[in-house]
């Protein structure tokens, strides 16, 4: 069986941990409850019939957590990067979101996830200008972009199962 260890991090409140529970759990947190340091679970996927396990830490976006936060991302394969679309700032804190895990974790690849993209009234950042804007980024092994709604559960299995793939075939 492989195994990953995948960090999910970005702002606070760009919808990190509901998209871990959809995809591990099937489920959406409507509440906004904000992490305390780092939340794990475990979701086993097959992969050309093989088992993949993959450990997603979910992180604390919240500044308070910055220090305990950089021991979370060691050991790390990948990261998935989320910002919200409806908080143009979201997006343009992803290249310190990477630079930090990359210091601790190594090049590790990324996939960046635009979350909340139900809100479309609400919606500030359009799939192609964040596309853009994280190919400019320069990240050395970026999987893709991908806009996500953990509420509607649109894109994230998706989104999990590019990553894995990415991890079984690249790494």
């Amino acid at each position: 069986m492989l195994a990953y260890k995948v960090v999910v991090v970005g702002a606070y409140a760009v919808g990190k941990t509901t998209l871990v529970l959809n995809f591990t759990e099937h489920r959406f947190q409507e509440l906004y409850i904000p992490t305390i340091g780092v939340q794990f679970s475990v979701k086993d996927v097959y992969y050309d019939d093989e088992l993949v396990k993959l450990t997603i830490w979910d992180i604390a976006g919240q500044e308070e957590f910055k220090y305990v936060r950089t021991e979370f991302y060691k050991g790390a394969n990948a990261q998935i990067l989320v910002y919200d679309v409806t908080r143009h700032q979201s997006l343009e804190e992803i290249k310190a979101w990477y630079d930090d895990v990359c210091k601790y974790a190594g090049d590790i690849p990324a996939l960046v996830l635009g979350n909340k993209n139900d809100l479309e009234s609400q919606k500030e950042i359009g799939y192609e200008y964040a596309k853009d804007y994280v190919e400019k980024l320069n990240f050395n092994k970026l999987i893709g972009v991908i806009e996500t709604s953990a509420k509607l559960s649109k894109n994230v299995d998706k989104a999990f199962y590019d990553l894995t793939d990415y991890l079984v075939n690249k790494i």
